[in-house]
This record gives C-alpha cells, sequence and structure tokens, in this order.
C-alpha cells in the first residue's frame, strides 16, 4: 500500500534485521524488531525511553551499520526521516546536509563534546568523510535540544559514540569496489574484570583510498578510535577519542546563467592543483559517580579540533585549467566578456588560491541526575571555550575566541501510573562575545488508554543560532553588531506499538519559525571587498526570516520472523524571507523525500534492499531545479563460519541519473564487497 501511494506516505526507512537479539533489542528508530518503549535515548542526558520522549528520535546502531554494508555516514543518515544531503560527486567529496530543511542548525557531539567549529558553526564536509563501522551508536534528536545542549540545534542533534568492547579478541575486513575503492580496517578489544568492577578497551583503525568521477580525482581517508573505561557499581571512569586525516581532490565547476536559452548550463573540468584537507580529532574523559540509590553526577571534559586547508596551486600555460565547447551561438563567457559560436573552445583559467582554517573547542560538561521509575531529573552546568583561526588569499590572517559559560535544568515526570510524561527544560547561556540567552521548552507524553499501545505526544521549545566567529569578524565580510538567530518550534505526534512489536509506527508534525537570519546582504556597500571578488557590495547582516514544517512518518513491520519491512516519508515545506520581504521556497530543499526497504535475516546470511526517493530541489541560484530521482539500493552479508563473513552493497542498482547539486557528477551503479575475520 505504501509503495503505491507515493504523495501521501512515500515510503521507508533503514531496512534490517540484526542476527543478535540484544542488538535487536536496542534498536528501533533504524532498526526493525526493536520496540518503542524498549529504546533508551541516551543523548538526551536523561536516558529516557523513546515512549516518553516528547519529541521525535532515531537510533542506529553497529549492527545496522555492519549488516548493511554502510561505507559512509551520509548514506546511513540518509535512510532516516528528516535528513537529506546534497552531495556533489564520489565518495568523500561535498556535501550539504538539512534537517528539517535547514542547514546551518544541526549540532554534532561525539561522545558528549559539541564537534561544531566557532568559526563555522558547524562540521564543514567531515561528516561526509567519517567512517561510521568505528559508530556503537548514532542517535538522532529532531527539533530544538537548546535547554540541553545549547545553541545550534533548532533543527536537531546528532550524536556519535564510538564503540565499546563487548568481549576479548579482535577483526579485521578489507574492501574493494567501484571506482577504485579499497579500505583495510582493523580493531582489537578486551574486557577484564578488576576487583569488584570491570575493564573494557577497544582500538580500531580503517584506511581508505577511492578514485572520483573525474581523472584526478580521488578521496583518501585515514582513522583511528580508541575508548577505554573501568566501571563498577558506584562509579565508571573512561576516555575516548576519534582522530581523522581526510584528503580529497575534485575537478573544477563552472555553472553559468545568464542568456542560455535551456536554462543552467555547467561544466566540469579535472583539476590536478587542487587539495582539501580535513584533520580533526575529538577527545572525551569522563567520571560517573552513583551518590545514592537516585541520585549520580556525572563529569565531562573534552577537546575537539579540526584544521582544514584548500589550495589551487599554479598551473601552466598562463593558468589555463582546460577547455569545453560552448553550447550555443551567441555564447558569453562571463568571466572574459567573449562570445563564442557553438561548439567553439571556451577557455578556463585557474589561478592560484589558498585558504586556511583552524578550530578549537575545550568543554566541561558536569550535572547531576535524580532517577526514580517516575522522575528523571537532570541539574548542570557547562563551560565551552572555542578558537578560530583563518587565512586566505584575499585576507589577512583573523586570531578570534570567544566563551560560553551556562547552567541548565531539565526534568520528565510520569503520572497517572507513568501513563502520562510531561517535561520542562530551561537553559541560560553567557557568551563573552555578545550577551546572554535564555530558552526553555515544555513538553507532554500520553499513553493511551487502549489495546495496541498508542501514545500521543507534543513539545513546544525556543532555540538560537550564535553569529559565527568568522560571521563576526572576518576581515571582509564580518560584523561586530550581529546578534542570534532565534527560533521557535511547535511539533506533536503520535506513536504506537502493536502485535509484541511486530508492527511499530509514529507521526510527527513540526513547524519552527526563525527570525533575524544571519546571512550577507548584497545591499550594503563593502569597501574591503578586493576586485578579484566582484562588486564592493556586500556584508553579514540580520535581516532575514526563515519557517519549515512538515510530516515524518515511519512504520516498521516484521511480516515473519526472517521478514521485516521498513518505511518512512518526509513532507518538509521551507521557505525564506530576504531583503526583498517576499517569501520564497529555501534552496537545497526537497519537499518529498522517503525509503521503502525489506530484510531477509536468518542465522548464516541476511539480504535486503532500500528504495530511497527524493523530490527535486532548488539549486543555490534559486533559479533551477535539480531533478529528483530514486535509488535502489542492495546489501548482503553470509556468515562463510562463525568468524569469517562475506558482505556485499550495490547502490543505485537501476543506475539512475543522480544530480543532487547541479553541475557536480555523482556515481551511476556503484559497489563493494568485503571480508570480515573475527579471532578471540
Amino acid at each position: 500500500m505504501i509503495l503505491g501511494v507515493w504523495g501521501l506516505l512515500p515510503l521507508a526507512a533503514l531496512a534490517q534485521t540484526s542476527d543478535q537479539g540484544s542488538a535487536a533489542d536496542q534498536s528501533q528508530g533504524a532498526g526493525t524488531q526493536g520496540a518503542v518503549q524498549e529504546v533508551t535515548v541516551t543523548a538526551t542526558k536523561l536516558d529516557v525511553t523513546q515512549q516518553e520522549m516528547t519529541q521525535a528520535s532515531s537510533v542506529v546502531t553497529a549492527e545496522d551499520i555492519a549488516s548493511e554494508a554502510q561505507t559512509s555516514v551520509t548514506d546511513t543518515l540518509r535512510l532516516l526521516p528528516g535528513i537529506q544531503f546534497e552531495v556533489g560527486g564520489a565518495p568523500g567529496q561535498f556535501i550539504d546536509p538539512r534537517l528539517r530543511g535547514f542547514s546551518d542548525s544541526t549540532l554534532y557531539v561525539f561522545d558528549g563534546i559539541t564537534w561544531n567549529g566557532g568559526g563555522s558553526g558547524s562540521i564543514g564536509w567531515l561528516l561526509g568523510q567519517l567512517d561510521p563501522t568505528m559508530m556503537q551508536s548514532i542517535q538522532v534528536l529532531r527539533g530544538p535540544r537548546a535547554t540541553t545542549y545549547g545553541a545550534n540545534t533548532t533543527s536537531g542533534v546528532i550524536d556519535f559514540t564510538t564503540l565499546a568492547a563487548t568481549g576479548n579478541g579482535g577483526d579485521i575486513s578489507v574492501e574493494g569496489g567501484s571506482l577504485d575503492w579499497r579500505k583495510v580496517r582493523a580493531g582489537v578489544q578486551g574486557e577484564e574484570s578488576l576487583g569488584d568492577g570491570a575493564w573494557g578497551g577497544t582500538l580500531n583503525g580503517s584506511y581508505v583510498d577511492s578514485g572520483g568521477e573525474w581523472q584526478y580525482e580521488y578521496s583518501k581517508n585515514e582513522t583511528l578510535v580508541g575508548r577505554t573505561s573501568f566501571k563498577d557499581s558506584d562509579f565508571e571512569l573512561g576516555a575516548s577519542f576519534y582522530v581523522t586525516d581526510n584528503r580529497f581532490q575534485s575537478a573544477a565547476l563552472d555553472q553559468y546563467y545568464p542568456g542560455y536559452p535551456d536554462g543552467d548550463f555547467s561544466v566540469q573540468i579535472p583539476d590536478p592543483s587542487n587539495v582539501d584537507e580535513t584533520k580533526a580529532g575529538i577527545g572525551s574523559l569522563w567520571f560517573e559517580q552513583q551518590l545514592t540509590a537516585n541520585l549520580s553526577q556525572k563529569l565531562t571534559l573534552g577537546y575537539a579540533g579540526q584544521d582544514f586547508s584548500l589550495t589551487d596551486g599554479p598551473i601552466g600555460n598562463g593558468g589555463l585549467l582546460g577547455t569545453y565547447a560552448a553550447p550555443y551561438n551567441g555564447f558569453t563567457d562571463p568571466d572574459s566578456g567573449e562570445t563564442y559560436g557553438a561548439g567553439q573552445q571556451v577557455p578556463v583559467y585557474q589561478f592560484p588560491f589558498s585558504e586556511k582554517t583552524v578550530q578549537d573547542n575545550q568543554e566541561a560538561d558536569y550535572n547531576l541526575r535524580y532517577r526514580t521509575d517516575s522522575v528523571s531529573s537532570l541539574l548542570g552546568a557547562s563551560y565551552l571555550g572555542q578558537l578560530y583561526d583563518s587565512e586566505s588569499s584575499y585576507s589577512s590572517s583573523t586570531h578570534e575566541s570567544e566563551a560560553v559559560r551556562s547552567v541548565y535544568g531539565d526534568t520528565s515526570i510520569g503520572w497517572l501510573d507513568n501513563r502520562l510524561h510531561t517535561e520542562l527544560g530551561a537553559r541560560l547561556d553567557s557568551y563573552t562575545d555578545w550577551r546572554n540567552k535564555a530558552t526553555y521548552s515544555v513538553g507532554a507524553t500520553y499513553d493511551l488508554p487502549m489495546p495496541g499501545g498508542l501514545a500521543v505526544y507534543a513539545n513546544y521549545g525556543t532555540s538560537f543560532t550564535q553569529p559565527t566567529l568568522d560571521q563576526l569578524y572576518d576581515p571582509i565580510y564580518g560584523n561586530k553588531q550581529l546578534t542570534p538567530e532565534n527560533a521557535d518550534t511547535t511539533e506533536a505526534g503520535v506513536r504506537g506499538r502493536q502485535w509484541d512489536g511486530a508492527l511499530t509506527e509514529s507521526v510527527t508534525f513540526w513547524h519552527s519559525y526563525v527570525n533575524n537570519v544571519i546571512d550577507i546582504d548584497y545591499d550594503v556597500y563593502n569597501p574591503l571587498i578586493p576586485s578579484a571578488l566582484g562588486p564592493p557590495y556586500g556584508q553579514y547582516a540580520n535581516f532575514e526570516a526563515e519557517r519549515s514544517q512538515g510530516a515524518e512518518v515511519e512504520a516498521a513491520y516484521r511480516i515473519t520472523p526472517e521478514l521485516t519491512f521498513n518505511g518512512n516519508y518526509t513532507r518538509t515545506d521551507a521557505y525564506e524571507i530576504g531583503a526583498t520581504g517576499l517569501w520564497g521556497l529555501m534552496i537545497g530543499n526537497a519537499r518529498n523525500m522517503g525509503n521503502a526497504g525489506l530484510t531477509w535475516a536468518q542465522a548464516r546470511f541476511d539480504v535486503g534492499t532500500n528504495l530511497y526517493m527524493t523530490d527535486h530541489r532548488l539549486d543555490y541560484s534559486g533559479q533551477f531545479w535539480a531533478p529528483g530521482y530514486a535509488r535502489l539500493d542492495l546489501f548482503g552479508r553470509y556468515h562463510v563460519t562463525g568468524r569469517f563473513a562475506l558482505y556485499a552493497r550495490v547502490q543505485n542498482a537501476l543506475d539512475h541519473r543522480i544530480v543532487e547539486i547541479i553541475g557536480y557528477k555523482n556515481p551511476g551503479v556503484y559497489f563493494i564487497a568485503g571480508a570480515h575475520y573475527r579471532f578471540d
């Protein structure tokens, strides 16, 4: 039925069934067998179950990732409701993520530490370069979480937890595939009893080397991840780290709009001089102590850093990168002003350019938690110090920093034999660079007194997106008078569980309004702009508004003990208003998006398929549409022995033309295959 109603319920999600009962019991948002009320969402810091939550969430487990042979966090997340991406090319290249229509208000958290940089407000392209096989879980909290995490959470929070020890031994896997994909991954883990407690530790590393769609294109990644902890009945002491070095090279893109009769004209030209590199690391140290039967305390300390560099080196022949054929008679090259006849070769010149940014975070978070069968309460304080360094060919180096001191509280209380849960949260953030900011949220969920298990929930929350250090202090476009983007979000929904968890479903409606949006106002005269960047107009300013509303629908049905169906559909209506005072569709946002998947799982093997569909979307000019598409993926895993397994994944099996960012060529049929060996 769902497959036949694309306009109303186009479809479905992460389809997988665990061959381990414990993994299935813990998985709901992405898994297929988990019951809604059995899933504890630790990213809330209240450790409440999904059934008690007043907002929507999804949980992806390590088993979900392994069973689908996932190679990128991007493809893992796009199977969930509300999340979409614009990917510019082959694996490891440019990405633009959006959650509930917004591109700049999602917070990324790793083992309790914020990774969003103070300079950019995001983690840049790093999200598409993370190794999903290094994650114990990925939790997505949709909707504002400002009372728990502070700024940049209007659309939600994506929380990553690194791999924890589950025994003694190790494993190694080797992969190969399309575009010369090569990956080697290895890990060790151990657990030992120590006195009244237990120690556990893991160390995992991977190396990826992949080609691209064009000559010279490539993507390389080296990742090392570690985690260790000691835990007994009264306390836990642990530490973790994730370090990665990503490099990619991409073809140059030229887009021309003026005078082209058929709309957008784009061309990519191989570029041997371009290198983008991100060196990033995040570390966390935590101490948690049970003070009484109901009261505990936790201290988390951490560091997150990201060094990004972009280099376009010198090219011979006066900077001539290459040529392309003029698309029609009278074609005018906007770079040179020259006019060409159809088929004549148009030269493309590129001159040396470099950019380097450094973003560092230092964070401390302390909280007290009180928990009973009906109450989960949190009182905390945090400190976040952010540093930003930037230098490019067009501007001198800038060195800026800020500190954020915060106090917050959140309480979830169960009433009426825990059929009704209410949640109330509040937070005060104090910024050294501008002022204080208060946020709050209030919500409730109620289990209806009817057979089958059905709950309704609603939440209202305020949130904000802070001005980045780049927006405040950029030597050319910065504006020290900027103030935060302010948002109000209302969401409501229903979730259910029937037939002992064989069928689960949820529907969430949301509406978010953001005012005081920060963007470059091109009506502002700016004499600091060098002639190489165009006319002297443009500066960051608060002058826009945005709104996003829509619905997220999820369903999972265990048809037989071996066969499971998952589905989701998201309708997103996102608009923005600029200096003209008129509302228009937000660029880069697909209004309809969904997944449909089937998985067949037995003791020795599991195979599955997923159909991802997305609507068309406006490109960055706001004039032309990137077409919608459907992508059919296949995946499978066969346990040859208890220790040795073979696995494979085929993406875009029907070889549909995929355009997510106009002009960038994305892969057609794409596959990987690998072997995994586990040893004790």
